[in-house]
C-alpha cells in the first residue's frame, strides 16, 4: 500500500463520487476505480458499497478513513519537517563561549538568530578555551566563541574583532585612585594569571606588553580560569590584565582601570570544517550579518552587555 492509494481512497470517501474524486486527484475515473479495488484486495475488506446510483462507505471504510487521514497528515508533517530541517529552520545548535564573551556583540548574534529561527533548540555552555576546542572537535558542541592563539586542525577559525586589555586590581589598592594607568605603574605589582596552558596566548600578550615597559610580570598566584583570577584579585593577591568586556563581572573588592596604549586580544568564532548542518550555517550567517552592521568591526568585542 502506497500513500497515493490512501489519497485516492480519501478523495472517494470525501466526494462519494468516483468521477469527482478522479478530478481531485488528477487521474481518469477508470484507473481510480481500479486502484480502489486493488486497495480493497490488499487489505482484504470492502471499503465502499457501490450501486448504480450511489457510493457509500462500509463500516470498515469509515474506520479506515480516520486512520488514512491521520497517516496522510503525519506524512505531510514529516515532509514539512524534513524541508524545514534542510533549511535549518528546526533542529538543535550547541553553543559554547567564554563568560567574558557574553558581551553586546554575542547578544546581538543570539537575538538575531533567535528572531530568524525561533524553532531551533539552542543550548549554551560556559567553558574554558581548551574545553571549547575539545568539545567542538568531539561534536558535543557545534560552535564556540573564544579568544587567543591556538592550534585549529580540522576547525574553521574566524576573526570577530579585538578588544583592549584592562587592569583589574583590588578596590583598596593605591593605583585604584587613578582613572588611567600606564605599563610603568604595573612594574612593581604582583600578578595573578591563568596558567599558560589555559590562557590561549593571552599571557604572551601580557608579557610582551610588560617587556615594552622594561619589566617581566611577577607571578604571585594562578587561577584556572578568568573568574578565578577575578576572585584572587578580590582577595588582594595581586593585579591582572583582562579583556575589557569583563568589566561587567563584579566583586566587592575589585575595580577596573584602562591602560594607555593597551595591548589588544582577538576574539574568534570556531566551528568544524565540512560541517554541513543548516542550523550552523544559518548561525554563521547571523554572525556575519552582525559584523557587517557594526560601525567598527575591529572593536566589536569592547562593549559589554552588563
Amino acid at each position: 500500500m502506497e500513500l497515493r492509494h490512501l489519497r485516492y481512497f480519501v478523495a472517494v470517501a470525501d466526494t462519494l463520487n468516483f468521477r469527482r474524486a478522479a478530478e481531485l486527484v488528477h487521474i481518469e475515473q477508470s484507473p481510480l476505480s481500479q486502484q480502489i479495488r486493488n486497495l480493497e484486495q490488499e487489505i482484504g475488506v470492502e471499503l465502499f458499497t457501490r450501486t448504480k446510483r450511489r457510493v457509500t462507505l462500509t463500516h470498515a471504510g469509515r474506520v479506515f478513513l480516520a486512520d488514512a487521514r491521520a497517516i496522510l497528515a503525519r506524512s505531510e508533517e514529516s515532509l514539512d519537517r524534513a524541508r524545514r530541517a534542510a533549511r535549518g529552520s528546526i533542529g538543535t545548535l550547541a553553543i559554547a563561549c567564554l563568560t567574558s564573551m557574553t558581551n553586546t556583540f554575542t547578544d546581538q548574534v543570539i537575538r538575531e538568530y533567535r528572531q530568524r529561527f525561533p524553532d531551533v533548540m539552542l543550548s549554551f555552555s560556559d567553558m574554558i578555551p581548551a574545553t571549547i576546542l575539545q568539545s567542538i572537535a568531539q561534536r558535543t558542541v557545534d560552535v564556540g566563541f573564544l579568544r587567543g592563539i591556538f592550534q585549529h586542525e580540522g576547525l574553521v577559525v574566524e576573526d570577530l574583532g579585538s578588544e583592549p586589555l584592562i587592569v583589574i586590581l583590588p578596590g583598596d589598592h593605591p593605583l585604584a585612585r587613578k582613572e588611567q594607568l600606564t605599563g610603568k605603574d604595573l612594574a612593581p605589582e604582583p600578578f595573578v594569571l591563568v596558567p599558560d596552558e589555559g590562557a590561549m596566548g593571552m599571557n604572551d600578550i601580557i608579557r610582551a606588553y610588560c617587556r615594552e615597559y622594561g619589566f617581566t610580570p611577577q607571578l604571585y598566584a594562578e587561577g584556572n580560569q578568568i573568574q578565578s583570577v577575578i576572585w584572587l584579585v578580590h582577595l588582594g593577591l595581586g593585579v591582572s590584565l583582562l579583556p575589557a568586556s569583563l568589566r561587567g563581572l563584579r566583586r566587592e573588592n575589585i575595580v577596573y582601570r584602562e591602560l594607555q596604549d593597551p595591548p589588544r586580544i582577538d576574539a574568534k568564532l570556531v566551528y568544524r570544517k565540512n560541517d554541513d548542518s543548516p542550523a550552523l550555517m544559518n548561525f554563521i550567517d547571523a554572525v556575519h550579518s552582525c559584523i557587517a552592521r557594526a560601525r567598527n568591526p575591529q572593536r566589536l568585542m569592547e562593549e559589554t552587555s552588563a
